[in-house]
């Protein structure tokens, strides 16, 4: 019986990918999925506005996988939003599956639900923030709805100028504050900015809630206990001088539990230096005075990502970057192409080791305008090993599979025809071991159509 299962799911992973075009009347601006009907397929949000428009022309539009876990040309139900809309979030409201869709903005929300066919408006709550209204490029917000207490209902994230309201349709529940940056500019115009705290939940033994850190790019904000009133700070450590650029990231890289911190300084013009710090978190809210591991790259702009690459359950450190040497500016203004260097710092279970694992080199078709190069990691064959997915020329998507021996494989796996350009993220759509892909172009000249693949 297990080996007939096993073969199921190899063949499935195996087969030709799928590919879909969801075509929509306004563009595009943001993607969202969840299973609306329970059948174990994710379903399709996509967040449209026609920003030209007055007044603005705004709807979600929801895809219902089919029972092979395809997608129909049009949309299986609309929900058409109110102009002052700001932002859109799916957050588990009553309790009840599925998902409500909840409408923001600066003066509170709607919540829709779904019966089947149709959304319905179920109600709404009335509250201040610093959440836009009438936004012309509307977005999902991911991370803004999290069960945080364990009794099955969503607590919503809802930014303040000292922080976050932790709320729920029926009130308030909580408040933390953390480091809201918050700045005015005056041309002709006045324009108001604020700059938010990235938002990672994690959980605590012994406390029935989940903790909450914060991270700017100068602390390291916590809020846990009743009503998260108990509250820490870690400066975050920037020793770089003359420093043009930093940032800081948060991942469970060692397993714990506990969010550890990446911080990114880059310096220098021509001489450019880009270093990174990793800081290991062995207890709540604390973390040591030195780094766990360090990591140069000269002569280009450089960016950490985490990811597990070899399967393991552990964070593993890929820094990309891109050299400035004259063989890419050559590449770039006479061929229109990007190289892209990337090396592999596998995680231990102590450090990252002296030396990376992996280095390889990769070409990519160079911008244009707004739009960026499609690229995106997740495993596409089911396999348990990293593999990316990234535009190689004009309307030219390639995967190339992680390897034992390697970073990735020499030659792509699969070559898909679809756009090169635009935000490409990975999902699991379809349940089977391997990811799936969705692409959309915001402000693209796709901007009105999304590519959906399914290995």
């Amino acid at each position: 019986m297990m080996t007939s299962v096993m073969l199921a799911v190899l063949c499935a992973v195996a087969q030709d990918p799928r590919a879909f075009v969801l075509e929509t009347r306004a563009n595009v601006w943001d993607v969202e999925t969840a299973d609306m009907n329970g059948d174990g397929f994710q379903d399709i949000f996509l967040l449209c506005s026609d920003e030209k428009a007055y007044p603005l022309d705004k709807e979600v539009a929801l895809w219902l996988a089919g029972a092979d876990g395809s997608y129909p040309k049009a949309p299986s139900a609309v929900l058409k939003l109110d102009p002052v809309a700001g932002a859109v979030m799916l957050a588990e409201v009553d309790g009840t599956p599925p998902k409500e869709v909840v409408a923001l903005d600066a003066g509170g929300a709607a919540i829709f639900g779904f019966n089947g066919s149709a959304f319905e408006k179920q109600g709404g709550s009335r509250f201040t923030s610093l959440l836009p209204s009438n936004t012309r490029e509307p977005v999902f917000l991911k991370r803004s709805a999290a069960d945080l207490l364990g009794d099955g209902r969503d607590v919503w994230l809802i930014p303040t100028p000292s922080g976050l309201d932790l709320r729920r349709a029926d009130g308030l529940v909580g408040a933390a504050q953390c480091d809201v940056n918050s700045e005015m500019r005056r041309i002709e115009a006045t324009y108001i900015m604020h700059r938010l705290p990235a938002v990672h939940p994690f959980t605590v033994p012994g406390e029935d809630s989940m903790a909450l850190a914060f991270l700017s790019d100068e602390f390291a904000d916590f809020a846990h206990g009743p009503g998260w009133s108990e509250k820490s700070r870690f400066k975050i450590p920037m020793n770089l001088e003359e420093k043009w650029d930093a940032s800081a990231r948060m991942s469970d890289i060692t397993g714990n539990g506990l969010p550890d911190l990446v911080v990114t300084q880059t310096k220098g013009t021509v001489k450019m230096l880009a270093q990174t710090h990793v800081y290991l978190a062995e207890e709540p809210f604390k973390y040591p005075e030195k780094p766990a591991a360090e990591f140069s790259v000269k002569g280009g702009v450089s960016a950490p990502v985490l990811k597990d690459v070899d399967g393991d359950g552990k964070s593993d450190i890929i820094l990309i970057s891109i050299p400035f040497g004259v063989t890419n500016f050559v590449n770039y203004f006479v061929r229109g192409k990007l190289a892209i260097h990337a090396e592999v710092y596998l995680f231990n279970g102590k450090d990252f080791g002296a030396r990376p694992t992996f280095s390889t080199n990769l070409t990519m078709d160079a911008p244009e305008g707004r739009e960026r190069v499609a690229y995106t990691f997740g495993d596409f064959n089911g396999d348990g090993r990293l593999d990316v997915a990234f535009g190689k020329a004009d309307n030219t998507l390639a995967v190339q599979l992680g390897q034992v021996e390697r970073f990735l494989s020499q030659k792509a796996w699969v070559t898909l025809n679809v756009p090169s350009f635009g935000v490409a993220e990975p999902h699991n759509l379809d349940g089977n071991p391997a990811q799936d892909i969705i692409i959309h172009h915001p402000g693209g000249k796709n901007a009105r159509r999304v590519e959906v693949i399914l290995f």
